[in-house]
């Protein structure tokens, strides 16, 4: 399998240096003011995804405009990474159906 088709690595694998490349691509606007942030508390995947808006504010992302779309784009990776998980469920290492 080459790296191109390999399989997206599980958010919950995701070091604070993964977290920091996520961040950057999908919050680029806010990367410079809040990225520190994120590595001062230790954010891993397992972390980002149970992120809270109270957790947030209290990390020191005090505008609550920037909060909202930081906590939007982690709500959209939650979901995404659930969706895999699932999917992951219901396939076999090989892609093919497992009978339930």
């Amino acid at each position: 399998m080459t790296r191109a088709s390999a399989p997206p690595r599980p958010v919950y694998l995701w070091s604070v240096a993964d977290v920091q490349k996520w961040f950057r691509r999908h919050l680029s606007e806010y990367h410079t003011s809040y990225s520190e942030h994120f590595v001062q508390h230790d954010i891993t995947g397992v972390a980002l995804v149970r992120l809270t808006r109270p957790q947030l504010q209290n990390m020191g992302i005090g505008d609550p405009r920037h909060r909202e779309d930081i906590y939007r784009e982690i709500a959209k990776l939650r979901l995404k990474s659930d969706l895999l998980e699932i999917r992951n469920v219901y396939t076999n290492v090989k892609g093919d159906a497992v009978l339930v």
